[in-house]
């Protein structure tokens, strides 16, 4: 099911759901896509029923909207540079025995983040955007031409590190993808 489908339900309708609301529901869909549950933040979760498994895709991805919305979830709760640093850290963990460092993920994961910092600063932007209708492409670049899979040693003979000109370059070029979608404009 694509993300899109369960966004306006969870988080339209602003007469209804409160800021705090809307925060609570992206912590609730970021247990639910991380597969973890809510056990860990309300142990009384232990015994409650379990949801039906429906994996939400966003840029016909599941780690995607797994991405983005945890992502989301961190930046309304946290703010913006705390999400940062956690998705850079996955990516950067991922590269040391994972499924390698990938910039479509980092991606996901900013364009979340640009989600929940609209979701926490500019709710009546985000609610006009469920009320036109959202597909994904208003809300993810283009992901399908960016490095993923990198390991360590291929990350750091192609970028060197999170610090240098051409890790800069593709991280704006991020950015800039982002801020040519109309819900992201500064």
């Amino acid at each position: 099911l694509a993300l899109v489908q369960v966004l306006g339900p969870l988080f339209g309708d602003p007469e209804r759901r409160s800021l705090d609301q809307r925060r609570a529901m992206l912590v609730i869909l970021a247990a639910y896509l991380g597969e973890k549950g809510l056990t860990p933040i309300l142990p009384e979760a232990r015994d409650w029923p379990r949801p039906r498994s429906l994996p939400l895709i966003i840029a016909n991805r599941h780690d995607s909207a797994q991405h983005f919305i945890i992502s989301a979830a961190i930046a309304a709760w946290a703010g913006s540079p705390v999400a940062n640093a956690v998705g850079l850290y996955k990516e950067i963990d991922d590269s040391r025995g994972g499924s390698g460092f990938s910039f479509a993920d980092l991606a996901a994961d900013r364009a979340g983040t640009r989600f929940g910092e609209m979701l926490s600063r500019h709710g009546e932007r985000l609610d006009q955007a469920l009320k036109d209708g959202l597909g994904d492409r208003a809300l993810m670049p283009r992901l399908d031409d960016l490095p993923e899979g990198l390991p360590e040693a291929e990350f750091r003979r192609r970028f060197g590190s999170v610090d240098s000109p051409a890790y800069r370059k593709l991280a704006d070029a991020i950015e800039a993808r982002l801020d040519a979608l109309p819900l992201y404009r500064p």
